[in-house]
């Protein structure tokens, strides 16, 4: 069996324009970071972010950083802080399609 497996200082080398991203957590807590920052600093664009139910700050520095053209969500929050700013943002400028699932 091949190992599905990569280091994070190998996330730069699959990155790529266009493909979708599945990313889990919580919309404060447990949502995998580090992951996030290596996509952002690989330069990656025109992501399909597709959260687990519920997306939060993993999100919205995705979009804040330009690597998000869709996202597949049921809500982008940041729970008893308000909403998303970057998300807020893009989805009002309709620089991010969205697909609400609620």
């Amino acid at each position: 069996m091949t190992p599905k497996l990569i280091r994070l200082s190998e996330v730069g080398r699959y990155a790529q324009i266009g493909m979708t991203v599945g990313i889990g957590g919580g919309p404060l807590l447990a949502a995998p970071m580090a992951l996030v920052r290596e996509l952002i600093r690989s330069g990656a664009r025109d992501l399909h972010l597709v959260a687990c139910s519920t997306g939060g700050v993993q999100f919205d520095m995705l979009i804040g950083a330009g690597c998000a053209a869709s996202a597949e969500f049921a809500q982008i929050v940041f729970n008893e802080y308000g909403s998303a700013p970057n998300f807020r943002r893009y989805a009002e400028a309709g620089r991010l399609q969205c697909r609400d699932h609620t």
